[in-house]
């Protein structure tokens, strides 16, 4: 179906909105986004809208009202007006809210929202962080006018950073220690053994955990659960297999072999390489030179 191309942006001195409503993506879209100032005598609704409209308080208050409850809203505030449901909200008449608001929808939102700290039936958060950091995303899309496709996609770029910082200071929020994660174990097993494979020469288990987002003491606990080694084993193991392949299928100084599978003082690779296979790197060369290595 073809959706019509429709984008207006408006600006007074207290008020700036872009209205954009044609799109290629279904995951996550801009409907709209604006930054209003001193909104004394406005008041919007009582009414019910599409989509999703993320409000971030900058200064003063106000008051929403939906589901026949009235809550009083001030600066470091977030507040989510969800579709379907009816709202009304105003500025409080002597320190009249500042905020600036993003309007989304998409597959995904509804989630998106969840794990940003909006579960079903809550309409309000603190910002944890400044709201001036997500307003200044929200400036920056308001500077992006056009209908072009680069356009396009650094707009939905930009939200998808506003809702990750939601999602990210929330879960710190929530799970300071980090014991809560997103995926299965298995999948960030997978990605580490991905990631030993491609990057063996120049990573720690520290740097691992760090990479696919996970504490230490956790990542150690289920890479040896599903693959019966430690991430240090497998990393020491990979080191070894291939220093094996250098030795019998170059003629690489064994100083060089070492730098390049993750180790700068050769004797360090020499004793590790000895104690695990049971001869010096020089003599396992000297044996297997020119060999097929069989593996099982």
């Amino acid at each position: 179906m073809e959706i019509e191309r429709r984008s207006g942006y408006f600006i007074t001195a207290n008020y700036r909105v872009l209205d954009y409503e044609f799109r290629r993506t279904n995951d996550l879209f801009i409907v709209c986004c604006g930054e209003e100032r001193n909104a004394a005598k406005t008041v919007i609704g009582p009414c019910i809208r599409d989509g999703w409209h993320l409000h971030f308080i900058t200064s003063g208050s106000g008051y929403l009202a939906t589901r026949g409850v009235t809550m009083k809203l001030s600066h470091g505030q977030l507040f989510l007006l969800q579709p379907g449901v009816e709202y009304t909200y105003w500025a409080d008449k002597e320190t009249p809210w500042s905020y600036a608001w993003i309007q989304f929808d998409g597959l995904n939102a509804a989630s998106y929202m969840k794990e940003a700290g909006f579960p079903r039936d809550c309409y309000v958060r603190d910002s944890i962080l400044e709201p001036e950091v997500y307003v200044d995303l929200i400036r920056d899309i308001l500077g992006i006018q056009g209908l072009t496709l680069w356009e396009e996609l650094k707009r939905t770029s930009l939200l998808y950073h506003v809702i990750g910082m939601l999602v990210e200071s929330q879960e710190k929020k929530c799970y300071p220690q980090k014991s809560h994660y997103n995926y299965s174990p298995q999948t960030y097993v997978s990605r580490a053994v991905a990631y030993i494979h491609k990057n063996y020469a120049q990573t720690s288990v520290s740097q691992l955990a760090d990479y696919i987002g996970i504490n230490r003491s956790y990542f150690t606990a289920i890479f040896k659960k599903l693959v019966g080694v430690s991430p240090q084993e497998y990393l020491l193991s990979y080191r070894m297999e291939e220093s094996m392949k250098l030795l019998t299928e170059c003629d690489l100084p064994i100083k060089t072999i070492a730098a390049s599978v993750g180790y700068d003082n050769p004797l360090t690779f020499s004793k590790i390489f000895k104690n695990r296979f049971g001869c010096s790197p020089q003599n396992y060369r000297k044996e297997h030179k020119g060999k097929t290595i069989e593996k099982d």
